[in-house]
């Protein structure tokens, strides 16, 4: 998806053909999107530093919250597991409120992300009712829904790269036993971090302008478990024990210049390599440029 005056450009080969749902609206609709709004919605994409805010821990990110690695070398493999949280739709919302969780590949310093996971959305037409569902992503093609979820299930996802240029992605439901496996290849994407999040996703409306990130829709704590990654040539590595990880805080900005938080992010659990996500505030429908702020 491409953000508010910025022309999309396909750096992507997928080598698994993608079947999209049949949620997505002639071509122009991501899955998930709120026709009502004819908005494409990304499950995920890269961050956005919040203006004025400067590099180190922790960092401070317009949509994204929970933990980054880097290396010196290129990260092999991410994972996660995660409880589904439970979103609280209220009636007061004229508009779409998301939630992701997801685990993947790049996109703390640079503009691809490979990205499985779940989200949770509340859209007025829908009441106060949520629906949750599983996608994968190899930013910036489109997002794909795979099947939906539930609050409460037990979600293991991960991002894997094989020598010769392909990634496997795979979100599975273990409550369910719903799983979905793709295969793509990416020649330009870098693997210089590993990364796993709760945002707030992005639309555009009408696609591919007036891009925007969507308020932050209102869950219940969510901890991410068992986060482990591997760089090239080395063994599965817990969160905890990676030596460059960067703790990141979602934020609102302000009209004023300044942003306050829009959750709360813990510190590592050691044993679990664990971490949780506390909602606090839904924030803004707030526009966007592509990629980080430098």
């Amino acid at each position: 998806m491409a953000m508010m005056g910025v022309p999309v450009r396909k750096v992507l080969s997928l080598t698994t053909l993608v079947v999209i749902s049949a949620t997505v609206l002639s071509g122009a609709l991501a899955a998930g999107a709120s026709a009502a709004t004819t908005a494409a919605v990304s499950g995920g994409s890269p961050m956005i530093r919040a203006t004025g805010s400067s590099y180190g821990l922790p960092t401070i990110s317009e949509n994204w919250s929970g933990y980054a690695a880097t290396s010196s070398k290129p990260f092999t493999y991410a994972s996660t597991e995660f409880v589904e949280p439970t979103v609280t739709c209220s009636l007061a919302h004229n508009t779409d409120v998301y939630t992701s969780n997801w685990v993947g590949l790049d996109g703390f310093n640079d503009q691809t992300v490979e990205q499985d996971g779940t989200s949770g959305f509340c859209a007025p037409r829908h009441g106060t009712t949520p629906t949750y569902y599983a996608w994968i992503e190899m930013y910036p093609a489109a997002t794909v829904r795979e099947y939906d979820v539930a609050a409460g299930d037990v979600i293991s996802a991960s991002v894997a790269y094989a020598t010769g240029g392909t990634f496997t992605l795979t979100v599975s439901d273990l409550t369910s036993g719903m799983s979905k496996s793709v295969s793509a290849t990416c020649a330009s994407c870098a693997r210089a971090s590993a990364e796993w999040i709760v945002e707030r996703p992005a639309g555009c409306n009408p696609f591919p302008t007036n891009c925007y990130l969507f308020a932050l829709a209102k869950f219940t704590p969510a901890t991410m478990f068992d986060n482990v990654a591997t760089v090239e040539g080395g063994s599965p590595t817990g969160l905890g024990s990676l030596p460059h990880a960067h703790q990141i805080i979602m934020v609102q900005p302000t009209r004023k210049g300044g942003f306050y938080a829009l959750d709360n992010v813990s510190g590592l659990n050691q044993a679990s390599n664990a971490f949780t996500v506390t909602w606090v505030k839904y924030g803004l429908k707030t526009p966007i440029s592509l990629g980080p702020k430098q």
